[in-house]
């Protein structure tokens, strides 16, 4: 290969790795934007719904931002579900506990993705 090819070469290796990343900024930044909701105080259980429905409709591209977002959305599913228990008259012991371990786990999770984005 000579020079010139190799000149080449590196500059579509380059501008392939600057397209990757400035898609995973944008899967970020869109990741990160459906979390946001979640960043203060208690939630109601609509609230938590309507995030992990969209962080589902995101379609991440990115594997590790994927598989951030369906652990996220896990942990979604049961914080609704224990945020519902809640509301009843007959809520169980610890239930208060409950939320507040997957309210920790879920902004832990945009921790995460913070992280994971930063790099």
């Amino acid at each position: 290969m000579d020079r010139s090819h190799f000149l080449a070469a590196g500059i579509a290796t380059i501008a392939l790795t600057l397209g990757c990343n400035s898609e995973r900024k944008q899967e970020c930044s869109r990741l990160l934007a459906a979390m946001e909701p979640l960043d203060q105080g208690v939630p109601s259980v609509e609230t938590v719904d309507r995030v992990n429905k969209d962080v589902g409709a995101l379609n991440l591209q990115d594997q590790p931002l994927h598989i951030y977002a369906e652990n996220y959305q896990k942990t979604l599913t049961v914080l609704s579900s224990t945020l519902a228990l809640q509301a009843s008259p007959s809520a169980p012991d610890g239930t208060d506990d409950v939320v507040k371990a997957r309210l920790k786990e879920a902004r832990t999770d945009r921790q995460d993705v913070e992280r994971y984005c930063a790099n």
